[in-house]
């Protein structure tokens, strides 16, 4: 009930010009208190999650900004791909609703994160002093998660919320290995790198204190992730001439890596596994999962097992399979896909929902088309972004969508609010300088 009442405190706080109080308000339930409130805490009647308190946040404050403001609404370039996206979702929802006989509250829980995007009205009816301010403070927030997630791995104990944990050998000392990443560390990780709010020591001690904690989860591929997107930063950052010349010598490197990796796969286990799923002999095939789990090989062969899904059903290929959350009793009737990772209470195999990688759920909730206008919206951020890469907001928001991008085929992180929040502000603040630029030349 208290948080209930929070909620509601945001939207007067906002309605009564603390615009900034109430977003760190919004953030701190959508990032789930700062990664520090699990959900038994913030379950309260049919809520479940502190993130469907930030959705009656952002929903509040823009129905009646909305409401009282006309032009609230008006079109803009990014307006226009948002809208395309909204009408495919609400096709969606009907066709859940009426075709496959779904429940409206199961409709809802599966896509409410998506309606997270309206959030880019209320970003850009702010000010752009106040959305710099909103991401400075946030940028604390970050950093201070980012020292408890550090702090886990000294202690060998999760502070933030549990998500799983493991270890690794290095140099023959067993180190502890935590999942639960703050989700806002990557973002304000190149923030730090790259447009640090802070000067001297300070600037170069959060400069350390991010990355240390964005490779402290210890995954090679984030670390791939990262090392492509400061090569890509460094890149677009020399002059023309050099440019030309640093991009032919990467692409020879490239493509030994690939023919190399390309020979190595071919000869893998994996090809083997890989041609069985696309055959769709998935059922015939001995897959070792407790081996497997976690893996590349894994992501991969989800995906296809997915994919092969939607091959077999043409209406799925354009609407998805449905809006169907993991614990429908519609799940049970629809699928049986045997590449999955196992639950722990009912010791079944998940069939929609996976945190190894982004695509799978996205082909299976929104069909090719949903999945390609869902991509979109993040292709037209990197594109703006790239093309205003001189201010040093787009620069950093730049690199970050690539490294969100790479590590999308690891993670379920595209599916996640603050993923494309925190870019959105960015957005705001560029639009913002450049429109000041125009009114003043």
């Amino acid at each position: 009930m208290i948080f209930i009442g929070i909620a509601l405190i945001a939207i007067f706080l906002y309605l009564r010009n603390y615009k900034i109080l109430a977003l760190l308000l919004f953030f701190f339930f959508i990032t789930s208190g700062f990664n520090l409130l699990p959900e038994e805490i913030t379950k309260f009647a049919f809520i479940s999650k502190g993130s469907d308190y930030a959705f009656l946040i952002i929903i509040g404050i823009v129905a009646i900004e909305g409401l009282y403001n006309k032009g609230y609404f008006k079109k803009d370039h990014f307006t226009k791909y948002l809208l395309i996206f909204a009408s495919f979702l609400i096709i969606c929802i009907f066709y859940s609703k009426f075709a496959l006989g779904l429940g409206w509250g199961e409709i809802l829980r599966t896509c409410r994160y998506q309606f997270f995007w309206i959030a880019y009205f209320v970003f850009r009816h702010l000010e752009k002093e106040s959305l710099e301010m909103l991401l400075k403070c946030l940028f604390f927030v970050a950093l201070f998660t980012a020292v408890l997630f550090l702090l886990q791995i000294v202690v060998d104990k999760e502070i933030l919320i549990e998500t799983g944990k493991g270890h690794f050998w290095i140099f023959g000392y067993k180190v502890p290995r935590f999942y639960n990443q703050p989700d806002m560390l990557f973002f304000f990780t190149f923030m730090a790198l790259y447009h640090n709010p802070l000067k001297g020591i300070p600037k170069y001690l959060t400069m350390i204190l991010f990355t240390a904690a964005l490779l402290g989860a210890f995954h090679r591929s984030l670390l791939g992730c990262l090392i492509i997107s400061v090569i890509v930063g460094y890149a677009v950052s020399l002059p023309r001439l050099k440019k030309i010349y640093f991009i032919a010598a990467a692409s020879v490197v490239m493509l030994f890596v690939v023919v190399f990796l390309g020979y190595k796969f071919i000869h893998s286990r994996t090809y083997s596994d890989v041609e069985a799923v696309v055959s769709g002999n998935v059922l015939e095939t001995d897959f070792d999962m407790e081996n497997m789990e976690a893996t590349f090989t894994f992501r991969i062969l989800h995906l296809l097992e997915r994919n092969q899904y939607l091959l077999e059903h043409p209406r799925a290929m354009i609407f998805g399979a449905g809006l169907i959350p993991e614990d429908s009793k519609m799940v049970g009737k629809m699928f049986d896909f045997k590449v999955g990772l196992l639950e722990e209470l009912t010791g079944t195999r998940a069939q929609l929902e996976s945190g190894d990688i982004s695509y799978s759920s996205l082909i299976l909730r929104f069909g090719y088309l949903g999945t390609f206008l869902y991509l979109l919206l993040f292709l037209y951020l990197m594109v703006f972004f790239y093309k205003k890469r001189e201010n040093r907001y787009a620069f950093f928001s730049f690199l970050y969508l690539i490294l969100t991008i790479g590590d999308s085929f690891f993670a379920a992180n595209l599916l996640n609010p603050v993923t494309f929040l925190l870019p959105l502000i960015s957005y705001q603040i560029v639009q913002k300088t450049n429109n000041k630029i125009l009114n003043h030349s």
